[in-house]
């Protein structure tokens, strides 16, 4: 019976492995969790396209910035004009003055051209005010940078978290279907010596074959688990990946003291958004004062009436032109007014969003630490729940060995364990995944967190 039993655990742990994905021999260390987050930080597609935001940021701030630098351009023309336009001028001027009007034309038939034009930027206190916003613009994409950073590296400890547990239940599971097979083989001997009834050796059979149909199920479960944690990292399907699937408790002290929303990226966003909405409202009273340009025009250009001219320099002639011009708005229709009440309304909008946003964080931090405090509770108690009803079912089982207890009793015992492993398990994923909670309502994820691990 003993060697079957070591036949029946190589062939079962060789099926896991094989379920698994193959990852034991593709790969010769298994990834730690800080190591997946290094990898995921580095390799997921959605946050290196975030970080695209900043550099996106900094082109408009350039963009902004280049309305203050000199404007030049280029321009170069050439028309011709197979009828040319006439205008009715006193007939006297023309040596006509027996007729009151007569048609005369104005203008040539080519004409040709090039010139440069520089215009300049003196003053405009809206753009300055713009221009001031670029370092806050800077600060927002790294704001919003670094809060895709934190709900990576959430979702990757969550889901190291997840596979972990899957894990430990695929063990925990192989463990229950083999000693069950064991009880089985005791039944099956108890049956054919007429000592238990078939009905109760056919229910066994049928408790064994649900244990292994939860056993493929968990396999399942987990190999999807782990291509959705591929995908978090940025790695292909077919990569072979394992991870540490044991599972410790972290004893990780998390001070309670200080400001700790003082850390949140979402609440620093919020803040940041005000701040330029009240920019964005200063630039729009900046527009109802003067703006003043200067400018510089410089022009060669020729006007004939025959294509044989297009080359004679009579015919060219240099145009040019330095000017300073100021431009006062008086009125727009009321469009800036307008433009700043639903600034205003927006910016009060923001502020109530943003305390209620700061009631929310602080909910959250309390119910994080409560939530922490009580899996921490619970984990204590299944711990010895555990021990207990691994006490129990070893002294069931030897005593159905014996034919002292009846095969129920023993099912008892076997469920009963199988719920108190559940119930560890799950209450020592509930501490980790508390601690993760406590973190992130902190806004320490990137930092106290991550150097823990």
């Amino acid at each position: 019976m003993n060697g079957r039993r070591k036949h029946l655990l190589h062939l079962l742990i060789g099926t896991i492995c094989i379920a698994l994905s193959g990852i034991a021999a593709a790969q010769s260390q298994p990834l730690e969790m800080k190591d997946a987050i290094q990898l995921a930080l580095s390799n997921n597609h959605s946050l290196r396209a975030d970080s695209l935001d900043m550099l996106i940021t900094a082109f408009k701030n350039k963009e902004t910035a280049g309305k203050f630098l000199p404007q030049v351009n280029l321009n170069s023309k050439m028309d011709y004009t197979p009828a040319i336009a006439k205008q009715m001028v006193p007939g006297g001027m023309v040596g006509q003055p027996s007729k009151e009007l007569v048609p005369v034309k104005f203008g040539t038939t080519y004409g040709m051209g090039s010139g440069i034009e520089v215009s300049q930027t003196i003053y405009r206190k809206d753009l300055s005010i713009q221009i001031q916003a670029s370092g806050l613009n800077t600060e927002i994409s790294k704001t919003r940078y670094r809060l895709s950073k934190e709900d990576l590296v959430y979702n990757v400890a969550y889901a190291y978290y997840g596979l972990q547990s899957r894990a430990e239940s695929i063990r925990n599971i192989t463990v229950d279907y083999l000693s069950m097979n064991e009880i089985l083989s005791i039944a099956k001997a108890q049956y054919e010596a007429g000592t238990i009834k078939r009905i109760d050796y056919e229910s066994l059979q049928i408790n064994v074959a649900n244990k292994k149909s939860q056993l493929n199920q968990q396999i399942t479960d987990y190999n999807e688990r782990l291509d959705y944690f591929k995908y978090l990292l940025g790695l292909p399907l077919n990569t072979p990946l394992a991870i540490n699937d044991s599972i410790t408790s972290l004893n990780i002290h998390i001070s309670r003291e200080g400001n700790t929303l003082a850390n949140r990226e979402d609440l620093r966003l919020s803040y940041q958004m005000m701040q330029s909405k009240e920019m964005e409202m200063k630039s729009i009273r900046a527009e109802k004062l003067p703006v003043l340009s200067s400018s510089f025009k410089y022009n060669y250009q020729s006007n004939f009436n025959s294509a044989g001219n297009a080359f004679d320099n009579n015919y060219w002639y240099k145009y040019s032109n330095v000017g300073l011009s100021m431009s006062l708005p008086i009125f727009d229709g009321n469009r800036r007014k307008s433009r700043l009440g639903a600034a205003q309304t927006q910016l009060q909008q923001m502020r109530w969003q943003t305390e209620q946003q700061e009631q929310e964080a602080q909910t959250q931090v309390k119910s994080s630490w409560d939530k922490l405090d009580n899996n921490q509770h619970q984990f204590d108690i299944n711990k010895e729940n555990l021990t207990l009803a691994i006490k129990l079912f070893n002294s069931r089982k030897a005593l159905y060995t014996e034919g002292v207890t009846t095969l129920a009793e023993l099912l008892d015992a076997q469920r009963e364990l199988t719920d108190a492993r559940d119930h560890y398990i799950q209450s020592l994923i509930n501490v980790q995944s508390g601690i993760l909670e406590v973190h992130k309502a902190n806004g320490t994820l990137i930092t106290e967190f991550f150097k823990s691990l």
